[in-house]
């Protein structure tokens, strides 16, 4: 009994010692090739697929030169099953072949595909980017565009684009950040400009904004756009001397730049300096004589000076300028004669010389209404209703059937020939049709 267990007792040790073993074998069989071993493994696979890899290239390549993007699509999968390293990155290709085909889905997956073999790679960021964006999908297209910056810090549009993700993520300093990278990268991009200035003007104080500029223009005073953005950051805060120093600095520097004339011939405007503001339209019209704006401007100021003589004959050479028919020029001509009769019958009340020359405005006004500018039409229809109770009635002409032309030395400067003139006769006979 004494041997039995013994030898019970060394087929246990036995049997347990080979279950070790065993146990040992198979952790040994999962632990697999080292990450020397299969780095050698690939090398060697590499090497034997070199020659078909680049066949398949080749034919890829030429397939795509002729237009045949599923014979090309065949061969770029070939591409990527050889490549165990990684080495090409044709997925723009592959991805091109799907869009060219209208497989929009199939096109945004190999996208992906070929983030996970070349996660940094510029276009398959961006292009995934875009995708999502439209999408909605703001945070991951924002990733991808952060990621496409990677390999591509100078592509302008990878930062307007961020710009615009972190908008929609109601990031806007972020977005501030992003969009004055795109205002210095591409100086002409006036939508970004105009993004940055939206943002700035709701997310940041005014005063400190302002402060900045004035900063860059003092270390940078012969950079014009820094002076630009200035000037237009004093404009929409209504500093109006400021724009005027400002514009005057910006024409000395460049003298055909356009904006800067108008923006000081506004302030002036603003600060009711209306003959300097006509001496700088003027001045803009010899520089740049197509802008037709400016002569309906000189003419305005002309006509809140009193100088009713120059204000229409300014007038004139808007609506020539434009061809000979200007609704706006008709509204600005309206307004001429209206605030004529204002100033004569300022003080004595109205009599019926003022209301003929109102009759004048309210023809001009109506041509105006008339007229294709929406703009305008809507004014010009608030005039009439306006001046509606200041042209005559049946009574007043009952009473002056002899009159057509005001007479009163205040209206010397109008002329019976011109040819809104002729609207008075027009109008009384109205009058005289409705008897009341």
């Amino acid at each position: 009994m004494q041997r039995s267990g013994w030898i019970s007792g060394i087929l246990a040790i036995v049997i347990v010692s080979a279950m070790v073993l065993a146990g040992c074998a198979v952790q040994e069989v999962e632990t697999g090739p080292t990450p020397e071993e299969l780095a050698a493994q690939k090398d060697s696979i590499a090497k034997a697929n070199e020659r078909e890899l680049k066949i398949a290239r080749m034919f890829a390549y030429d397939n795509l030169k002729q237009g045949n993007n599923m014979n090309a699509r065949r061969y770029l999968w070939k591409v990527v099953e050889l490549d165990v390293k990684d080495q090409y990155n044709d997925w723009a290709r592959i991805y091109q072949t799907y869009i060219e085909t209208n497989q929009t889905d199939s096109a945004t997956i190999v996208l992906r595909m070929g983030l996970e073999r070349h996660p940094e790679d510029p276009f398959l960021n961006s292009t995934l980017g875009f995708i999502l964006k439209a999408q909605g999908q703001y945070q991951e297209a924002l990733d991808l565009y952060l990621n496409a910056m990677k390999g591509d810090t100078a592509n302008v549009d990878y930062h307007k684009k961020a710009a615009e993700l972190y908008e929609q993520l109601d990031l806007p300093e972020d977005a501030i950040a992003e969009y004055e990278i795109v205002v210095e990268m591409d100086p002409e991009d006036q939508d970004a400009k105009d993004k940055l200035t939206g943002l700035i003007r709701m997310h940041r104080d005014p005063s400190e904004y302002i402060s900045r500029l004035e900063a860059d223009v003092a270390n940078q005073p012969d950079n014009i756009d820094k002076r630009f953005e200035l000037m237009t950051a004093y404009a929409d805060q209504a500093q109006n001397e400021n724009v005027v120093s400002q514009a005057d600095e910006l024409i000395a520097l460049d003298p055909d730049l356009k904006e800067a004339y108008r923006r000081k011939a506004v302030a002036l405007e603003n600060l009711n300096k209306l003959n300097d503001a006509i001496t700088t339209y003027k001045a803009m019209l010899d520089k740049f004589p197509e802008f037709n704006e400016a002569r309906i401007r000189i003419a305005d100021s002309y006509r809140l000076l009193d100088n009713f003589t120059q204000a229409r004959s300014w007038v004139l050479k808007a609506r020539q300028a434009e061809g000979g028919s200007s609704s706006e020029a008709d509204y600005i001509l309206g307004q001429v004669y209206e605030s004529s009769g204002d100033k004569c019958s300022g003080g004595r009340g109205l009599e019926f010389d003022d209301k003929l020359v109102y009759v004048v405005a309210y023809g001009l006004y109506q041509k105006a209404a008339d007229g294709d500018n929406y703009d305008i039409k809507d004014k010009a229809q608030r005039k009439l209703t306006y001046l509606k109770q200041f042209v005559p009635a049946y009574s007043d002409w009952f009473m002056n059937q002899s009159k057509t032309m005001p007479g009163n030395s205040c209206y010397g400067w109008i002329n019976s020939s011109w040819p809104e003139i002729g609207y008075i006769g027009t109008y009384l006979k109205q009058v005289e049709a409705s008897k009341g």
